[in-house]
């Protein structure tokens, strides 16, 4: 009478290591993807930075560009107010350029779709 007891015994503890299993795999998973995220970003990251002197390195290009042409324009004889005047505006139309060129860039990051694409509405 003692192996009717035993069986179910015996499956709990089959179904303990199916668990257990499920839950190794799942722990081997879940730590690929955290060593991925991590490289991802310290990938970040590093591009962040270069970013960074990159944007420097092209802000100082565009006011050498623009002192030099003021130093060419002093030369010919050019008043330096004039100079000066032209070189804020053609900074400030520089400015504009960049702000109408980041509205259309946000503009365009519509994430609606993706979201419609994902999850539809009824409208649709």
């Amino acid at each position: 009478m003692e192996a009717p007891h035993s069986e179910p015994q015996q499956a709990p503890s089959d179904l303990d290591a199916v668990a257990e299993a499920h839950k190794s795999w799942l722990k081997s998973v879940l730590g690929l993807g955290a060593l991925e995220a991590k490289l991802w970003v310290a990938s970040s990251a590093q591009l962040l930075a270069l970013m960074c002197g990159v944007v420097f390195l092209i802000l100082t290009t565009w006011l050498l560009i623009i002192a030099t042409g003021a130093a060419v324009a002093w030369s010919y004889g050019f008043s330096l107010v004039g100079i000066l005047l032209t070189a804020t505006l053609i900074t400030f139309i520089s400015a504009v350029v960049l702000l109408y060129l980041v509205k259309r860039t946000l503009e365009g990051m519509n994430f609606t779709r993706t979201l419609d694409a994902i999850i539809p509405t009824d409208e649709d």
